[in-house]
C-alpha cells in the first residue's frame, strides 16, 4: 500500500523528518488502533486530504493525532503541530513554520506570513511529503479558509466540535471521526501500562474505569496517583465512590463529564500534603502549589524558566513529582511542562473563590516578572505574543497590583505596535472599565485608546476624548505634571490631525518648555517634546526651524537610546523629510536610506514607520530624476500597507497620491489615471475640507491630468487645491508656491499666457522671498516664468542658458528636468504632502 501522498515508506536508516511542536510520544498510549488505520486509510489515499477527529475534552483527540505523528513519521518529510484554540497561538506556529521555511517573518503582518507559508506549502515541489496537525479547532470551517494551504500535503484537525467542511471544497477530500471515550477493554490496558500492580483483586480495574468513565485523562492520572502511593486501590474506590454521591447530591452534577476528574483531583490534593518526611511533604506541596499556579495560564507549554525565583533544587522535586503522577505533559527538549485544558479547568474549579484570587494573583505577578523591558522592540515579538494570550487566558487586566498593570499596557503597546488595533482595543476597553481604582493607571489605559482612536484617523472623536481627559487631569493633579502633559499632548496630535496646525503648535511649544523646566535636555520626555515640536514646525512651513529641532533632537535620541531605535530613527526620518522640502535632495536621498538601513537592522522594515520612510526616500529619488526607483519603493510600500489596511484609511490613501505622481514619471499614465477617480471620494470622506492633505491630493491629480492633455479638469483640481491651502497657510507660504505654479500651468497649456505670465511673476517674487536660490520649487518658478515670457514675445535665450548651466549643477546634466530644456518646455512642480496622516 502506499504510505503518504504518493511515495513509498522511509527506509529504517533514512533521516526522520523535520518536526516542529509535536507533543512527545505518549509511553502510556493504548488503543484507539481502528481510528489510527482510519485515519491512514484516508490520507494515504491521495494528496491534498484533510481528517477530523473530533470529541469530548479528554477523550484523547490531541494523543491519538500525536501517535498517528509518530507512526508514520518515515512518510513525511515536514510534520508540524499547529495549537489553534486561539488565532494568537495558530500565529505563533506559523511564524515558527515560516522561519523554518526560509521566509521572511512579519510580526507586523502575520496574515501575510501566514498567506506566504500557505503558497510555499502548495507549490514548492522540494519541500516534499508534509503533515500539518491543527490542535484544538474550534471552528473548523473558518480555520480551513484562513490557514490551510490550498493543495498537496495532509492535515489533521482535532476539535471538541463536529462541524466540518462539505466534502470536495476546493478539490480536496475530507474526512472524520468522533472519538469515544475507551472501551472497557482500553481502559484496563492502559491501566495496565501505567500501574499493574494496582489491580487486584480481579475486578477493581473495571470497576476503577467504569467510575472514571473511561476518560483517558482520568485514567492516567489516577493510574499514576496509585502506582505512587501507598493507598489500597479498594480504599480509593469507596473514598471516590462516597464523595462522587456526595458532590451529585450537593450540585447536582449528574451530566458534568468532568465530575470523574473533579473527585479524583480531590483525593490526589489531599494526598499531596501528606508524605512520609518533611521534605516528601514539602515537595508534595510545592507541587500542588504550582498545578494550582498553572491553572490560570494558558494552555499552552510553559518554560521552567518561568518560575525562575523559585528555589532550583525545590521546583525541580515539585516537577519530578508532577512527572510521575502524570499532572502535565514535559517537553524535555524545550524544558516545559504543559497541564491538560481540561484538567486546569478542574483545578480551578475546586479552589474557594479566596485561594482562586490568590493563584490568579501569582500568575499575573510571574507574568509581570517575566515581560522583558521595551515591548516596541522587535527582538521582544516571541515573547509579547506568548505572553499576551496569558494576559487573555488569566485576565490580567482585572489585577491590582501596578506592576502587573504596567505590564497590561506594555502588552498594549506591543499590540499597537504591530498593526493589532482590534485586540489592543478589546484590552484596553477591559482596563479602563475596571481601573477606576488608580487614576494614573486608568489616564495612561485611556490615552493609548485615544491613539488608536487617532490611527484609525477618528481626530474629531479623538479630540474631545482628549480634552476631557486632559482637564480631568488638570483638576486631578495640576496643569504642569507629567501625567497631564501627556494628556494636553494628546489634544495637541489631534489637533494635528484636524489641520488647526498653529493650536497644535502653540501647546507642542509649551509642552517642550515645561518638559525641559522639569527635566534636562537630554530627558526622554524632554527629547519626545523636541520631536514633537519640530514636526509642528514642519506642518507650520517653518522648514529651517524643523530642521534645526530635528538635527537637535536626533543628536539627543542617539546618544541616549542608540542609533537604532524606533524613537531615533523617527526623528531621522523627520529630518530626512525637512532637507526633501527644503530642496536639498542629496542630503536628504543620504539620510532616508541610512534610516531604512538601520531599521533592516533593527528587524523593522515592516512597521509604520519604515513605510512611511520607504516614501519619503521614494519622493527624494523621484526629485532626482529617478522614476523607477522611486515607482519601485512606493509600490512595495503600498503592498505592505494594504496588506494590513483596507485601500481607504488614511495610510494607505497618502501611499497612492505618492505612488500616482511616480507613476506618471516612469510612463505608466493609464495606471495613473485610474487612480484620479478612485481617490476623490475616499479622500474627501476621510479628511476634512481644511485638512491640506487633499489639497495637495488634487494638485497631484493636476499633474496626472496635464499629462493626460485634460487641461481644463487639471486647472479645476489645481484651483481647487490652492484655494484649500490658501485658507490654511494663508498666501505666501511654502505649500502654495507649487501650487500656483501648477496652476499658471494649466492657464499656460489653455492658451491663457498673460494670465499666466502674472500668476508666475508674482509666485517667482515670493519663492525668491522664502527660499534659497537653487531650491527646486524656485528654479522651476524661474524656468517656467521665462517659458510664458518666450511666449509673449520676449528674447529670453540667455537668461534661459544660464538657468540651464543652473539646472545642470544642481541637477547633473541626466537629470530629466535638465535634459527638456534643450527647448522652452515647462516643468511640472511636484507637491509633496506634509501634514500628518
Amino acid at each position: 500500500m502506499t504510505t503518504g501522498p504518493g511515495r513509498p515508506r522511509r527506509g529504517e536508516h533514512e533521516l526522520l523528518p523535520v518536526t516542529g511542536g509535536v507533543p512527545r510520544a505518549d509511553p502510556h498510549f493504548t488503543g484507539r488502533e481502528a481510528a489510527l488505520e482510519r485515519i491512514h486509510d484516508f490520507l494515504g489515499s491521495r494528496p491534498g486530504a484533510r481528517f477530523l477527529i473530533s470529541g469530548g475534552n479528554g477523550v484523547g483527540k490531541s494523543r491519538i493525532a500525536a501517535e498517528y505523528a509518530y507512526r508514520h513519521a518515515r512518510e513525511y518529510d515536514l510534520i508540524w503541530w499547529i495549537p489553534a484554540a486561539t488565532d494568537i497561538e495558530t500565529h505563533r506556529a506559523y511564524l515558527r513554520l515560516a522561519e523554518h521555511l526560509g521566509l521572511p517573518v512579519s510580526y507586523e503582518h502575520v496574515p501575510r506570513t501566514v498567506q506566504s507559508v500557505r503558497r510555499e506549502l502548495s507549490e514548492r515541489a522540494d519541500l516534499g511529503s508534509w503533515l500539518l496537525v491543527f490542535d484544538d479547532v474550534v471552528d473548523a470551517q473558518a480555520l480551513a479558509s484562513e490557514y490551510f494551504p490550498h493543495s498537496g500535503g495532509h492535515i489533521i484537525v482535532t476539535s471538541r466540535h463536529h462541524r466540518w467542511l462539505p466534502r470536495g471544497q476546493g478539490g480536496q477530500r475530507f474526512d472524520g471521526q468522533v472519538v469515544p471515550r475507551l472501551t472497557t477493554a482500553e481502559s484496563l490496558s492502559l491501566l495496565r501500562r501505567i500501574c499493574p500492580e494496582r489491580l487486584e483483586p480481579p475486578g477493581d480495574g473495571e470497576r476503577l474505569a467504569e467510575l472514571l468513565e473511561h476518560l483517558p485523562l482520568a485514567l492516567s492520572q489516577v493510574g499514576a496517583f496509585l502506582r505512587e502511593s501507598a493507598m489500597p486501590t479498594g480504599d480509593f474506590l469507596d473514598l471516590f465512590e462516597e464523595r462522587y454521591d456526595a458532590m451529585l447530591w450537593q450540585m447536582g452534577a449528574e451530566d458534568d463529564h468532568t465530575a470523574p476528574l473533579r473527585v479524583a483531583w480531590s483525593i490526589q490534593a489531599e494526598h499531596m500534603l501528606e508524605g512520609a518526611d518533611e521534605r516528601e511533604r514539602e515537595t508534595g506541596r510545592v507541587a500542588l502549589e504550582l498545578v494550582r499556579l498553572c491553572a490560570f495560564f494558558a494552555p499552552l507549554p510553559l518554560s521552567r524558566g518561568l518560575f525562575h525565583r523559585t528555589d532550583g533544587a525545590v521546583l525541580d522535586r515539585a516537577l519530578e513529582y508532577m512527572r510521575r503522577h502524570d499532572l502535565a505533559f514535559f517537553d524535555d527538549r524545550n524544558d516545559a511542562f504543559q497541564l491538560h485544558e481540561l484538567f486546569q479547568s478542574v483545578v480551578r474549579d475546586s479552589l474557594t473563590m479566596a485561594e482562586r484570587v490568590h493563584h490568579r494573583n501569582l500568575a499575573h505577578l510571574v507574568l509581570a516578572d517575566n515581560a522583558p523591558e521595551g515591548p516596541t522592540d522587535p527582538a521582544h515579538r516571541a515573547a509579547y505574543l506568548s505572553l499576551y494570550t496569558h494576559v487573555k487566558a488569566s485576565h490580567a487586566w482585572t489585577s491590582r497590583d501596578p506592576r502587573v498593570r504596567a505590564m497590561v499596557l506594555n502588552v498594549v503597546d506591543f499590540l499597537t505596535e504591530v498593526g493589532n488595533y482590534s485586540d489592543a482595543t478589546s484590552l484596553l476597553g477591559q482596563a479602563v472599565n475596571v481601573w477606576l481604582d488608580d487614576p494614573s493607571m486608568l489616564l495612561h489605559a485611556r490615552l493609548r485608546r485615544n491613539k488608536i482612536r487617532r490611527i484609525h484617523g477618528e481626530y474629531v472623536t479623538a479630540l474631545e476624548e482628549a480634552r476631557s481627559i486632559h482637564a480631568e487631569q488638570v483638576e486631578r493633579a495640576g496643569p504642569d505634571s507629567d501625567e497631564t502633559l501627556e494628556a494636553l499632548r494628546a489634544v495637541a496630535i489631534s489637533l494635528s490631525g484636524l489641520a488647526r496646525f498653529q493650536e497644535a503648535g502653540q501647546l507642542f511649544r509649551d509642552i517642550l518648555e515645561q518638559r525641559r523646566e522639569r527635566h534636562s535636555a537630554a530627558d526622554r520626555r524632554t527629547l519626545e517634546a523636541a520631536h514633537d515640536y519640530g514636526q509642528a514646525l514642519q506642518e507650520q512651513g517653518r522648514f529651517e526651524e524643523a530642521l534645526a529641532m530635528d538635527q537637535s533632537t536626533l543628536a539627543g535620541r542617539r546618544a541616549l537610546l542608540g542609533p537604532d531605535d524606533v524613537q531615533t530613527l523617527r526623528t531621522g526620518l523627520s529630518l530626512g523629510l525637512n532637507l526633501i522640502l527644503l530642496g536639498r535632495l542629496d542630503e536628504a536621498r543620504k539620510q532616508l536610506t541610512e534610516c531604512m538601513e538601520r531599521f533592516e537592522t533593527a528587524a523593522e522594515p515592516d512597521s509604520p514607520h519604515a513605510l512611511q520612510g520607504m516614501l519619503f526616500l521614494s519622493v527624494a529619488h523621484r526629485r532626482l530624476g529617478d522614476p523607477e526607483r522611486a515607482l519601485e519603493l512606493a509600490n512595495r510600500a503600498l503592498v505592505r500597507y494594504r496588506r494590513k489596511h483596507p485601500s481607504t484609511v488614511r495610510q494607505v490613501l497618502y501611499c497612492r497620491v505618492i505612488r500616482m505622481v511616480s507613476l506618471v514619471r516612469a510612463g505608466s499614465l493609464d495606471e495613473a489615471l485610474r487612480e484620479v477617480d478612485d481617490l476623490m471620494p475616499p479622500l474627501d470622506e476621510r479628511y476634512p475640507a481644511e485638512h491640506p492633505f487633499p489639497a495637495a491630493a488634487r494638485l497631484s491629480m493636476g499633474i496626472v491630468l496635464r499629462a493626460a492633455g485634460r487641461h481644463t479638469e487639471a486647472l479645476e483640481r489645481d484651483q481647487e487645491g490652492l484655494e484649500r491651502l490658501l485658507r490654511i497657510y494663508g498666501p505666501g507660504s511654502f505649500s502654495t508656491l507649487p501650487a500656483a505654479l501648477n496652476v499658471a500651468t494649466d492657464l499656460y497649456r489653455l492658451g491663457r499666457f498673460r494670465e499666466a505670465g502674472d500668476l508666475e511673476a508674482m509666485t517667482e517674487a515670493d519663492c525668491r522671498h522664502r527660499l534659497p536660490a537653487d531650491h527646486p520649487i524656485l528654479l522651476t518658478a524661474r524656468r517656467n516664468h521665462l517659458v510664458s515670457r518666450h511666449a509673449g514675445g520676449e528674447d529670453v535665450s540667455e537668461e534661459w542658458d544660464r538657468l540651464r548651466a543652473e539646472f545642470a549643477e544642481r541637477f547633473g546634466g541626466e537629470h530629466p528636468g535638465t535634459v527638456s530644456m534643450s527647448s522652452f518646455t515647462r516643468q511640472d512642480c511636484d507637491v509633496f504632502p506634509v501634514a500628518p496622516l
